[in-house]
């Protein structure tokens, strides 16, 4: 039977950091960044991650993996120092250790460690970009990156480009009715989508020899791919042999703390966008090629 509990003390260290929404973005580029990889070089953990919470003080939630519980303290002590800094100069007001309780239902007994695998992955890509971006360029960045990150991590899943439309439209549908999606909203979206257009079918598209300068960008998600990538043939089989989660719903809660990792703010918001520009870009791209002829149907001469 798989665990739930954790106390502090076990192989999970979890803190609560309580500091604004904008100070947790460098937070986590300046201090966990740097901690968290020097735990994993020396084996002191083997996976972290992170994700944005308000109860309802925003507050970053953050757990170590420990294989070796012996070694917990060498966690505590690369922490101690720092926190107190950012502490002492007002950027936490509150730190708190707490107990992990696992969300066995929403991503299933059988599939909770390699969540937690994916968690990792996950947020080592989300504070790697964080650390690449600044000013309002950067935050154009966040969401349009928001867009192939999710794309990505479909892909990952062997899902076709009519599968990832037919998943999007369940989620935008969803946050739609959760924001009272009527006409004036609509419209807001249908304007900013038109406006934004061009930009999201580049972006989607371009590759390292296109735009060399965002070479980097790809990297990043093809890193967390390959990872990604075999570990969701164990959860495919997973669901495959029975299991009380469907791929769409796990899928969706994965794509879920994405969104919740990437944006510092206005989350749900920016969740909502994401999904509906995605949406509409699926449902763009699959109408074109249903225009272009058949390649087989081709006359070569």
């Amino acid at each position: 039977m798989q665990q739930r509990n954790f106390i502090f003390g076990s192989e999970w260290v979890y803190y609560k950091l309580y500091t604004g929404s904008k100070t947790s973005d460098s937070i986590l580029t300046d201090v966990i960044k740097p901690i968290s990889e020097e735990l994993l070089a020396c084996g002191a953990i083997d996976k972290w991650f992170f994700i944005r919470y308000a109860d309802p003080k925003h507050h970053l939630r953050i757990r170590f993996h420990c294989p070796d519980t012996n070694r917990i303290l060498e966690v505590i002590k690369s922490l101690k120092e720092p926190l107190n800094n950012l502490f002492n100069k007002d950027l936490i007001w509150k730190i708190q250790t707490d107990t992990y309780v696992r969300e066995l239902e929403r991503y299933g007994a059988k599939t909770m460690e390699l969540s937690e695998t994916i968690f990792y992955y996950d947020s080592k890509c989300c504070i790697d970009f964080i650390a690449l971006i600044e000013g309002d360029v950067g935050e154009e960045l966040r969401w349009l990156f928001g867009l192939r990150a999710i794309d990505f991590f479909l892909s990952a899943f062997q899902f076709t480009t009519k599968q990832k439309l037919d998943l999007l439209e369940k989620l935008k549908t969803g946050f739609g009715e959760e924001f009272g999606m009527g006409r004036p909203l609509k419209k807001q979206l249908d304007d900013k989508f038109r406006n934004e257009r061009d930009k999201i079918e580049h972006f989607m598209s371009f590759s390292k020899v296109s735009e060399p300068d965002y070479g980097v960008l790809l990297n990043l998600l093809e890193e967390k791919n390959k990872s990604v990538g075999i570990i969701s043939k164990e959860i495919l089989g997973s669901i495959e042999q029975g299991s009380s989660l469907t791929l769409d719903s796990l899928i969706s809660s994965y794509i879920h703390m994405l969104m919740n990792r990437l944006f510092k703010s206005k989350n749900r918001l920016n969740e909502m966008v994401c999904y509906d520009f995605l949406y509409r870009y699926y449902r763009s791209f699959l109408a074109r090629n249903k225009k272009l002829p058949n390649k087989t149907a081709l006359k070569i001469n």
